[in-house]
């Protein structure tokens, strides 16, 4: 009868013992604490090895809340550097390679465009130009330009088109800009070509709802590098998906129909300030020949080639970035 008993408890025990097991299990594929823990390690990078912070701004506007990491103590003697990403997840996992060096360089202004990272707002205007008020705003309230000294736009693909945007509009205060695997000036029927070649509904990608989709995206935007994600488990890109565009989905799928389906100008304006233009060869999202059409249209801007990269510049080719950026905003 003991020897009974105790089998019964074992069981008992090994039947509780199995059900935290696969409550464990299930936790750790449907939440994604895999991503949430690389995402928290990426903001203690940029704290202790960068010497940034984390500020959040509340725009005058009493609807608007932007994000920043800022470099922890300011000098006089370095430039600022304002860094705008694209699409493909917040800023932190778009400039982890660049930022420890830019920091050495450079006072860093690093803001989560709207609705991406913590960056909110209940205004329903989804243009660029919202945008780049947004962020402009958020510097305003950070002290970025007072004294009279101007700043330098690091911009790159969706980025672009938010910093060509506040180069247009505040002249005085934008002095030197860099653009990188931007479309910026594409012309309705240029866009609709490049839709074809991926499908037609670019929204989708640039907002990925399933692993494939992501897989795709990181495709299109690699030419080298990161072929490993054919290798990466299905669950953790579905994590990476939930962190990253779960919250905002039907909002940022809006900014990518605005900026897609939007009749750009007659002519792009030109801008006064001095330009740097960065692009792979190997862009599949926007083609190089954009980049030199680009450099025709600006007389005050030079093209910077790099070779066997595709349109993730930043995460392909970052030191050879880094070092076009700061040889171009430091050069007198």
């Amino acid at each position: 009868m003991a020897s009974m008993k105790h089998v019964h408890l074992f069981r008992r025990y090994l039947s509780i013992v199995l059900s935290l097991f696969q409550s464990l299990i299930s936790c750790f594929f449907d939440f994604p604490i895999l991503i949430k823990i690389a995402d928290s390690f990426l903001s203690l990078y940029f704290l202790i090895f960068c010497d940034l912070r984390p500020v959040t701004v509340d725009l005058d506007d009493g609807e608007t809340t932007v994000h920043f990491w800022i470099s922890g103590h300011r000098r006089i003697s370095r430039p600022n550097l304002v860094m705008l990403h694209g699409y493909g997840g917040n800023s932190k996992w778009q400039f982890v390679h660049q930022v420890s060096d830019l920091s050495k360089s450079f006072n860093l202004f690093i803001p989560d465009l709207v609705f991406f990272g913590k960056s909110y707002s209940k205004n329903i205007d989804r243009s660029i130009e919202i945008q780049a008020r947004s962020i402009v705003g958020g510097l305003k309230k950070l002290g970025c330009v007072e004294g009279g000294g101007g700043i330098s736009v690091y911009s790159i693909s969706y980025g672009g088109f938010v910093a060509y945007k506040m180069a247009e509009i505040w002249p005085e205060m934008v002095e030197k800009l860099v653009i990188v695997s931007s479309g910026v000036g594409f012309t309705q029927q240029q866009k609709t070509a490049e839709l074809k070649k991926h499908g037609g509904d670019c929204s989708k990608i640039l907002v990925p709802k399933t692993p494939m989709d992501l897989r795709l995206l990181i495709k299109i935007s690699m030419n080298t590098g990161l072929t490993f994600v054919d290798w990466v488990p299905d669950f953790v890109l579905s994590q990476f998906i939930a962190v990253m565009y779960e919250k905002n989905r039907q909002e940022l799928l809006e900014l990518a129909k605005n900026l897609l389906e939007r009749e750009e100008e007659p002519e792009l304006p030109v801008i006064s300030q001095k330009t740097l233009i960065v692009w792979g060869d190997k862009d599949k999202v926007f083609p190089l020949e954009h980049a030199y059409r680009l450099q025709r249209h600006l007389q005050s801007s030079r093209l910077e080639i790099i070779k066997e990269t595709g349109h993730a510049v930043n995460i392909e080719a970052p030191t050879t970035l880094n070092n076009l950026i700061t040889s171009f905003v430091l050069s007198v």
